[in-house]
């Protein structure tokens, strides 16, 4: 039953959990004993490491076999997928043990198999998928046939599908967009005018980069609602917060509703509004540049200063000469 590209998009973007046969979709269908007669099953990193993200980015995982592994409820442990069910039952009955606790509907569940005994599960969840090693029968029930194998990437394919119609993808691979820029790509003019790129890459919520001495002594800490990661390897942070430390106590706190950080020379830049707190006083201006090379955080314009008696004043020169 194979449907077109915008009826699939259509089933993809309303799966809430993604349940997966184990014989034939996380393995390739063989089973291996041991000398002593244990069995073993040969799982694929890259699977895994696809159920990893697929659960950071709220999607439930469920695995459900017609026989008892103890490797499936080790693999299951490693990975933190609770629904684990392994009952030589009809495959829909577990389905249905599935979906009344969550109350979750049928077309809100898709299922990936191989055999005669799926079939049931296939003719009923919203999303129907077959792995090419699957029995004819399968083939004909699925919505989609992965190009991966079983056991070979096929449930990693399915889950990259699911997060891409449901816009999730950035924001899940945006730490490791992330770290490779933090590494190789330098600030720039851009992040240094406070220019920007508009063709973002994804995002990092709850965004914080700290920094120690070689004592092991926090020496600054810089935070934000989220970091916008920009195909120039700019880091736009909303709402950033740099806390300053001495002896491991905060001395100094800098914010500002958004800067652009590079990590590598471990400067920050903004042109916009900036606030300064440190003891007894409290320094606004607009734009500023921190540079922690030299230790220093230079305002450019409309500084002002606020002592604890109240008092304010604006400095004679408004302007940084540049």
């Amino acid at each position: 039953m194979r449907i077109g590209r915008p009826a699939l998009t259509r089933r993809l973007q309303q799966i809430r959990c993604l349940l997966l046969d184990v014989d034939g979709v996380l393995t390739d269908g063989k089973l291996h004993f041991t000398s002593d007669g244990q069995e073993f099953k040969s799982f694929d990193v890259l699977d895994g490491h696809g159920i990893a993200m697929a659960q950071r980015a709220g999607l439930k995982i469920g695995f459900i076999s017609g026989r008892f592994s103890q490797a499936t409820t080790r693999r299951a442990a490693d990975l933190g997928v609770e629904i684990v069910l392994q009952q030589p039952v009809n495959k829909m009955d577990l389905v249905e043990q599935v979906k009344k606790p969550h109350g979750w509907r049928d077309e809100e569940l898709g299922y990936i198999g191989d055999e005669l005994v799926d079939l049931p599960v296939l003719r009923r969840v919203g999303l129907a998928v077959a792995v090419p090693n699957a029995t004819d029968e399968v083939k004909r029930a699925a919505h989609y046939i992965t190009r991966r194998p079983g056991g070979g990437g096929a449930v990693r394919e399915v889950i990259e599908m699911i997060l891409k119609a449901q816009k999730s993808w950035a924001g899940v691979i945006a730490k490791y967009l992330a770290l490779a820029a933090c590494a190789l790509v330098p600030l720039g003019a851009a992040a240094q005018t406070g220019a920007t790129n508009d063709a973002a890459t994804g995002y990092i919520e709850k965004f914080e980069v700290p920094e120690w001495d070689e004592a092991g002594n926090l020496r600054w800490k810089l935070m934000g609602d989220r970091a916008q990661l920009r195909m120039d390897g700019t880091m736009d942070i909303h709402n950033a917060r740099a806390e300053f430390y001495q002896s491991n106590k905060v001395a100094m706190v800098l914010s500002a509703p958004q800067c652009y950080l590079d990590r590598v020379n471990k400067r920050a830049a903004t042109d916009g509004p900036v606030r300064l707190e440190r003891a007894d006083v409290v320094v606004t201006g607009t734009g500023a540049l921190w540079d922690s090379g030299s230790s220093s955080v230079l305002l450019r314009s409309n500084v002002q200063v606020l002592v604890t008696n109240g008092e304010a004043f604006v400095p004679e020169r408004e302007e940084d000469p540049q």
